[in-house]
C-alpha cells in the first residue's frame, strides 16, 4: 500500500541529537555501602488503566506517575491523538501548564494525570500516525481500540517494534472484519487499519507467544457492537498479565464471563474516579542484581505487593538461591545460595537480569521462557550474548537457558551491545558496576522506556556516567 497521506507524530527538536552510548567510568571498583532505589510505576497497570479511563465517562485521576517511562508516555500520546484530554497534576492536585508537548515529557512537578474519558463511542480518528514507540502492549491495545473507527488509521512504532511480528493481533482484527495491511516498503509496521469491526460471534486467538492480543481485545470489548467469544489456541504465556486485564475490566463493570473468554460491551466506571498505580515489580530484578554486583545494601522505597507482581513474584521466592535477602524493604547479601531452576513462563521479562544473578551466585537453569524470543529482541539468545561480553558463560538450547555458577565479571572489550533492548541495557549498566576500567554501553537512553531514573540512581552514589552525544546523520 502506498502513502496514506498521514503525517507521523512529530518528534521534539531535541531528538535530532541522539546519545547512543553510555560511558560508565569504573577505573577502580567502587565501594558503595547503600543504594536508595525507587521503582518506577508499573507500565502494565498504567497502560491498561489509561485505556479503561479513556473509554469511561468520567474524569479519572491516575496517581504515581511522577517517573513514568516512555512506554506509558507513548500510550498517553496516542490516546491524546484519539481525542482524549489528559492533563498533568502536581502533588496538590493542581493542573500544571506547560508550553511544551506534555505527552512527550510532562512538566516538572507532575505526579498524577487526569484523564477525561470520552465514552466507548467517543474516540476520534487521529489525523496523524499513532506511534506506539517501543511498547508492544500499547500498540496492540491501540489497534484494538481503533477497530471501532470507520476511518482509516495507521499504527507504527520504533525500530525495535517494527522488527517484531504482529500477525496474531492483525489476524484477530481481520476475523472481526477489520481490513489490515502493511504499508508499501515497510517491515511488520506500519500497519493500515480500516474498520469498523463487525464481529460474527467468535474468533480464534493464538496465546502461545504473548498475552497482549488477549489484553487488547478485552479492553476494547467495551465498545463491541455484539458479544464475541475468544477461542484460545496453544499454551498460554504471561497469563498474569491477561488475568490482570480481565480483573480490571470486571472491576470497572465488565461481565464476569470475560474470564471465560466471553466478551460483552460495557461502559467502564472507575470507583472513586481515582487510581493509585503500584510500582513495577519486574524492575525489582535490577535492584537484586545491583545488590549482588556491588555487595551493598539496596533500600527499596516501596516494595510491590505480591498481588501486583504479575509473575515477577519469583524474585521473592528465589532471593535465597541468589544469596540475597529482602527484609524490611532492604535487599542484602547473605551467605549460602544454591543451584536454582526458575520457571519464567509468566515472567519472561526477568530472563536477562536473573541469568546474570545465577552466574554470580550458584548457577541454575531458566525454563519456560522461550517466548522471550518475541520481545524487543530475542532475549533467549540475546541474554547469552550479553553475558558473554562481561565474561559470563551461559547457553540456550531446547527451551532452557543454562548458567554455570560462581562466575566472575570481566571488563568488556569494546562497546557493549544491548540490541536495542532496554532490559539488556539496564542489565549491562548494573554489571558495569562490577568491572574495572571504562565501560561503553550501547543505547544511552534505552532505560527511559521503563525506568527514567536508572542513571541518576547510580550517579547519586558517586558513579560517573556520561552519555556520549552523536549527531544523527
Amino acid at each position: 500500500m502506498g502513502n496514506t497521506g498521514m503525517d507521523r507524530h512529530s518528534a521534539p527538536v531535541e531528538e535530532e541529537l541522539s546519545s547512543p552510548v553510555l560511558l560508565v567510568n569504573t577505573r577502580q571498583k567502587m565501594s558503595i555501602e547503600r543504594i536508595q532505589w525507587r521503582l518506577p510505576p508499573s507500565k502494565s497497570h498504567a497502560i491498561r488503566w489509561l485505556a479503561l479511563a479513556a473509554q469511561s465517562e468520567q474524569k479519572v485521576v491516575i496517581h504515581n506517575l511522577a517517573h513514568a517511562g516512555q512506554d506509558i508516555l507513548s500510550m498517553r500520546r496516542c490516546l491524546s491523538q484519539l481525542g482524549v484530554r489528559i492533563t498533568d497534576l502536581n502533588h496538590r492536585g493542581e493542573v500544571l501548564v506547560s508550553g511544551n508537548d506534555s505527552s512527550v515529557k510532562p512538566p516538572q512537578g507532575t505526579v498524577s494525570w487526569c484523564v477525561e474519558g470520552v465514552g466507548v463511542a467517543g474516540l476520534k480518528p487521529p489525523n496523524s500516525v499513532l506511534d506506539a514507540g517501543n511498547s508492544g502492549t500499547a500498540l496492540r491495545i491501540l489497534m484494538a481500540l481503533c477497530a471501532r473507527l470507520k476511518d482509516p488509521v495507521t499504527v507504527d512504532g520504533d525500530a525495535s517494534l517494527r522488527s517484531r511480528n504482529h500477525d496474531v493481533m492483525a489476524g484477530a482484527l481481520e476475523q472481526l472484519g477489520v481490513k489490515v495491511s502493511r504499508i508499501e516498503g515497510g517491515e511488520n509496521l506500519p500497519l493500515h487499519l480500516v474498520g469498523p469491526w463487525n464481529p460474527t460471534g467468535s474468533l480464534t486467538l493464538d496465546i502461545s507467544t504473548s498475552s497482549q492480543p488477549t489484553t487488547a481485545l478485552c479492553l476494547a470489548a467495551a465498545s463491541l457492537p455484539s458479544p464475541v467469544r475468544l477461542e484460545n489456541q496453544g499454551i498460554g504465556v504471561s497469563l498474569r498479565h491477561s488475568e490482570l486485564t480481565k480483573l480490571l475490566c470486571e472491576q470497572t463493570g465488565a461481565s464476569p464471563s470475560i474470564h471465560q473468554g466471553e466478551l460483552h460491551p460495557w461502559t467502564p466506571k472507575i470507583d472513586g474516579s481515582s487510581i493509585v498505580l503500584p510500582p513495577d515489580a519486574s524492575m525489582l530484578s535490577f535492584a537484586f542484581l545491583a545488590a549482588k554486583v556491588s555487595q551493598s545494601l539496596v533500600e527499596i522505597e516501596h516494595v510491590p505487593e505480591l498481588r501486583d507482581a504479575l509473575g515477577h513474584e519469583v524474585l521473592f521466592e528465589f532471593a535465597p538461591f541468589f544469596g540475597l535477602q529482602l527484609k524490611d524493604s532492604t535487599i542484602s547479601n547473605v551467605s549460602g545460595g544454591q543451584h536454582a531452576i526458575i520457571d519464567l513462563r509468566h515472567g519472561n521479562d526477568l530472563i536477562t537480569p536473573v541469568a546474570a544473578l545465577l552466574a554470580l551466585a550458584k548457577g541454575g537453569e531458566i525454563i519456560g521462557a522461550q517466548h522471550a524470543a518475541y520481545k524487543e529482541t530475542d532475549r533467549t539468545r540475546g541474554t547469552v550474548a550479553l553475558l558473554k561480553q562481561f565474561g559470563l558463560d551461559a547457553s540456550f538450547a531446547d527451551g532452557r537457558l543454562t548458567v554455570p555458577g560462581g562466575q566472575q565479571l570481566r571488563s568488556p572489550e569494546g562497546q557493549v551491545e544491548t540490541y536495542g533492548d532496554h532490559r539488556m541495557q539496564m542489565t549491562a549498566l548494573v554489571l558495569a558496576m562490577g568491572c574495572e576500567g571504562d565501560v561503553f554501553i550501547e543505547g544511552a537512553d534505552l532505560h527511559e522506556v521503563a525506568d527514567p531514573e536508572a542513571i541518576q540512581r547510580w550517579q547519586a552514589v558517586g558513579v560517573a556516567i556520561e552519555p556520549l552525544l552523536k549527531r544523527t546523520e
